[in-house]
C-alpha cells in the first residue's frame, strides 16, 4: 500500500478528491453526490474510513474550495453521517444565496465548533498545520475575505467567487499535487504577480510546481482565458506549476461542455497527451505515492465501479444542478500506470528548467 494517496473519484460533472495522509486520516476536499452520477463516495468512505469516537466513521478533514453546488452537494447528509473533526472553508459574505446547496453549506458551518474550523489564506509560508509526517500544505488563494454583494448578479457573484476559490497544493516525498477548485485566470495571474520577482525558491514562484494538477473547473477554458473562447490564452500560471500529469474530473455531456477543447490542448502541450486523464473517460484516477518519492497514475479496472457504484434503489431521483448525462464508470482499464518518477528525477528535470523569482513573507494581499 503507497503512503499516500489522492483518489480523484468519479462523481460525474462535480468535484469529490479523498486523501489518504501517510497516519492513515482522511481528507476529503470537495463534495458532490448525485445519485447514477459516477459512484457514490459515502460508500467509499465508508469502506476506508476509521471509526470515530461517537459510533460513527470519523472524516478527519473536510475540505471546501467553495461553496458552488458542484463541490458541496450532499454536504448536509455528509455531516450527519460522519464525525467531520476538522472543517477548512474559505470565507464567504452570506448575505447572496450563490449555490441551490449554500443553505445546507452555512448549516454545517453553524453547526461546527469555532475552534474547528480553519480558513486558510494565501500565504508565502507553509500552512502551520500537522497532516502526517513529510506531508506540508500551502494555500495559495483565497487572499482573504470574499465579499459578496447582494447586487451581484448571478454571473458576478460565480466569477467572484472563483476567483477567490481556496487552491491549495499538498506535497510528500518530493511528490505534490495542486488542488485548484474552480479558480479562474484573473484568480491566478493575483497569485503568479504575488510571487513573482524574488530568487528565494522558498518564496517565490517555484512553490507552485506541482507533480500532479487537478485541473480547474472540470477543465473549463476559464483557467487560462478571461472572454471567452477567441480570447488570448494566459498559460503562465500553467508553465509554472508544470505539472506532469494532469487529472480533469468531469461528467459525460454535462451543458457547459466541458472540458473545453482548447483547455484539453493546452494541458496536454505542457504535460503530454499520454499524461491527461478525464474521469469521465478512465473512471477514478489514485494518485500513488510511496515513501522515497516514486509515484503511479493508476487508472479504475473497474473496481470503484463495481465496489461503490450506484444500486437502482439507492438514493431518490438526483438533484443535480449542473450534469446532463452521467460520469460513468468509465473505460474499466486494467490497474495502468500512468507515470512512476523518483523524487530526485524530479528535481533534476526541474533544475533544468532554470531558476525562477520569489517574494517575502507577508501575508497574501
Amino acid at each position: 500500500m503507497a503512503d499516500l494517496e489522492v483518489i480523484f473519484a468519479n462523481v460525474g460533472q462535480g468535484d469529490c478528491t479523498l486523501i489518504r495522509l501517510p497516519d492513515d486520516e482522511y481528507m476529503l476536499v470537495d463534495v458532490y453526490r448525485c445519485p447514477d452520477h459516477g459512484i457514490d463516495i459515502f460508500k467509499l468512505l465508508d469502506d476506508v474510513l476509521p471509526d470515530g469516537g461517537d459510533g460513527r466513521k470519523r472524516l478527519k478533514y473536510l475540505v471546501i474550495t467553495h461553496a458552488h453546488d458542484d463541490h458541496i452537494t450532499g454536504i448536509g447528509d455528509l455531516y450527519d453521517r460522519y464525525e467531520v473533526e476538522w472543517l477548512w472553508l474559505p470565507q464567504h459574505e452570506d448575505r447572496k444565496q450563490i449555490a441551490k446547496h449554500f443553505g445546507d453549506y452555512q448549516d454545517v458551518e453553524d453547526r461546527h465548533p469555532d475552534d474547528k474550523i480553519y480558513r486558510p489564506q494565501g500565504s508565502r509560508s507553509p500552512l502551520d498545520v500537522d497532516l502526517g509526517e513529510g506531508v506540508t500544505v500551502r494555500c495559495f488563494s483565497p487572499p482573504g475575505y470574499i465579499e459578496i454583494d447582494e447586487s451581484l448578479t448571478e454571473e458576478e457573484a460565480k466569477k467572484l467567487v472563483h476567483e477567490n476559490c481556496l487552491v491549495i497544493r499538498l506535497c510528500y516525498e518530493g511528490v505534490s499535487v495542486m488542488l485548484t477548485g474552480d479558480s479562474d485566470v484573473a484568480g491566478w495571474k493575483r497569485v503568479v504577480g504575488y510571487y513573482e520577482g524574488r530568487t528565494d525558491e522558498e518564496t517565490g514562484t517555484e512553490v507552485l510546481d506541482s507533480t500532479v494538477l487537478h485541473a480547474s473547473h472540470h477543465g473549463s477554458r476559464t483557467f487560462i482565458k478571461e472572454n471567452g473562447e477567441d480570447s488570448e490564452a494566459w498559460l503562465d500560471g500553467l508553465e509554472l506549476i508544470a505539472p506532469e500529469a494532469v487529472i480533469v474530473s468531469v461528467g459525460e455531456d454535462n451543458r457547459h461542455s466541458h472540458p473545453h477543447e482548447d483547455m484539453m490542448a493546452a494541458y496536454r502541450d505542457q504535460a503530454g497527451v499520454d499524461n491527461v486523464f478525464e474521469t469521465c473517460q478512465t473512471g477514478t484516477i489514485v494518485l500513488e505515492v510511496d515513501a522515497g518519492g516514486t509515484y503511479r497514475v493508476v487508472l479504475d479496472n473497474g473496481r470503484f465501479v463495481e465496489d461503490y457504484g450506484w444500486e437502482d434503489d439507492d438514493g431518490d431521483d438526483g438533484d443535480d444542478a449542473h450534469d446532463r448525462g452521467s460520469g460513468g464508470g468509465g473505460m474499466a482499464l486494467a490497474g495502468v500506470a500512468a507515470g512512476a518518477m523518483t523524487a530526485a528525477a524530479i528535481a533534476k528535470r526541474r533544475r533544468a528548467r532554470g531558476s525562477r523569482t520569489r517574494l517575502d513573507d507577508e501575508p497574501a494581499a
